[in-house]
């Protein structure tokens, strides 16, 4: 699946769940202020029927505005009442709230009920008339507030954002999972596909390695028998032209040797090896090169070191690298060569300060007939990751053209005795 498929898959169904869950959320909100205003109307309406009876009753036995309201202004659910006359001028008013009434007869409108919004949120408002036996008109004022309506609708907005928050969040947490999977399988599958590549690869080399190795060696053991009797016979002034072919055709052998030597399988012989013994082995079998190179070896290992190994491969693995670090070194410069554990693994390191690997070969710097060296063969790294991977281990550089290269290889098992 490509990114923008990936995207087009989560993302708009994503979008869709969000949109959708807010739609729900505001219709629901809407239903519920309907729902609340239509019941504060019809218990505005009920109760100013009652109390429209009431009071033209009491205005019947012609009691004061005053007095009439004042038997009123304790009801729970009225929060402003006020008394006019036939002209709407206000008689007498009540508040809960004290020093504030709602209404205004220039902005009251036609209808019977109406929300008006306040400095304490939104108030129901109900007015009608009544008419007292003696024919005299008044008008009578309810008002309810809405602030239990707005602190639900206030909350119910804080949850939606709450749970909007949630939502996103864990979508965008779902979304970073499936996209570290997603890019992870994409990783494993350039991955396998390069090593079924290489494979392939590698099966015709081998098969064609194996082929020149079978064609040539004979002939080769022929030409140095030759060349040993002819050493045997030659006259004096010949023995050195001799002796020079003799050596040629070896180097020739040794050649065909080590393309032969990478198609063979390994045959692991474990054992628990002393990691100090070997690095010190091998450095030593590699101070003539570091002599003639004018380069010196540093060993750092602080600890005396075990892994389970093969004792011959891990020797080949370790005189590769070192090998490689003095090659690669100038003159007068310093190969360090450090061992250490880190969560029971054996860490093996090489450091040379040469002009790194050049960038065009950095990837590919493990597959065999790869190498930056004119006369390489491309075949030592490749056996050394060979080796280290038939140890279940690991093998990785760092490199640049001012820091020079660290060759890093990771063994499980090892321990500190």
């Amino acid at each position: 699946m490509r990114k923008s498929e990936l995207w087009i898959f989560f993302l708009l169904p994503y979008l869709l769940v969000l949109g959708l869950f807010s739609l729900v959320s505001y219709f629901n909100r809407q239903a519920i202020q309907a729902g609340v205003e239509t019941l504060a109307k019809e218990q505005l309406q009920a109760t100013a029927t009652i109390l429209k009876a009431n009071i033209k009753e009491l205005l019947d036995r012609h009691d004061s505005p005053a007095h009439i309201l004042d038997q009123f202004a304790g009801l729970e659910d009225i929060y402003f009442i006020a008394l006019l006359d036939e002209h709407e001028r206000i008689l007498d008013w009540h508040s809960k709230f004290e020093g504030y009434l709602p209404f205004s007869r220039r902005d009251r409108p036609a209808d019977e009920f109406w929300v008006v919004d306040s400095p304490i949120g939104s108030v129901f408002n109900h007015y009608s008339s009544l008419e007292t036996a003696d024919g005299r008109r008044f008008h009578l004022y309810l008002g309810y507030s809405l602030q239990g309506l707005d602190r639900l609708l206030a909350r119910s907005q804080k949850n939606f954002w709450l749970i909007l928050g949630i939502m996103a969040l864990a979508g965008l947490i779902i979304f970073a999972g499936i996209y570290r999977l997603h890019a992870s399988f994409e990783r494993a599958s350039a991955e396998a596909v390069k090593q079924a590549e290489e494979k392939e690869r590698f099966k015709e080399i081998s098969g064609f390695t194996a082929g020149v190795a079978h064609e040539v060696k004979n002939p080769l053991n022929s030409l140095i028998l030759l060349f040993e009797l002819l050493e045997k016979k030659s006259p004096p002034e010949l023995s050195r032209q001799v002796l020079q072919g003799k050596e040629e055709v070896k180097k020739i052998g040794a050649v065909i040797d080590r393309f032969s030597e990478i198609i063979k399988p390994l045959n692991l012989k474990k054992e628990r090896l002393v990691f100090n013994d070997i690095l010190q082995e091998e450095i030593s079998s590699l101070q003539p090169l570091a002599q003639a190179r004018e380069v010196e070896i540093e060993l750092k290992v602080l600890k005396r070191l075990t892994v389970e190994g093969d004792r011959l491969l891990l020797g080949r693995a370790v005189n590769n690298l070192i090998k490689n670090a003095l090659e690669a070194s100038a003159p007068r410069k310093k190969v360090l060569v450090q061992a250490g554990l880190h969560r029971k693994n054996l860490i093996f390191s090489v450091t040379d300060l040469g002009p790194g690997i050049n960038p065009s070969q950095a990837d590919r710097i493990f597959e065999p007939f790869v190498s930056s060296k004119e006369s390489g063969l491309g075949v030592g790294l490749y056996l050394v990751r060979k080796i280290v991977e038939a140890h279940q281990g690991k093998i990785y550089f760092k490199s640049g053209p001012e820091t020079g290269t660290i060759f890093t290889i990771e063994l499980p098992g090892g321990q500190d005795v």
